[in-house]
């Protein structure tokens, strides 16, 4: 086997690490979900309803998705990430006040 000099080494380090970025920014465009796909997931964890009030917001390469839905007399309060997660859900009955 022949030596590789630490020039060779260094330029497959560096390509191995390049390769692994690309990547991991192919997997979280494929990964992450659009406003479409968001509101359906708050609907589904509501079991349906009206939209309210939505919001998106930017954090670094995907969005942060809030709704606020209303199910009859019961209010839903969701938050989902870019990736189709729900990191919040609260929910409550009567009028629904919140700005």
């Amino acid at each position: 086997m022949k030596n590789l000099s630490v020039k060779k080494l260094v330029g497959i380090g560096v390509g191995a690490v390049a390769v692994l970025a690309v990547l991991a920014l192919v997997a979280i465009f494929a990964l992450r979900v659009d406003s479409a796909e968001a509101r359906q997931i708050a609907l589904d964890a509501a079991g349906g309803g009206e939209v309210v009030s939505q919001e998106t917001s930017s954090e670094g390469l995907w969005n942060e998705y809030s709704y606020q839905i209303v199910n009859g007399d019961t209010w839903y309060d969701i938050e989902i990430s870019g990736f189709g997660n729900i990191t919040e859900l609260e929910s409550g009955t009567g009028q629904y006040f919140r700005d």
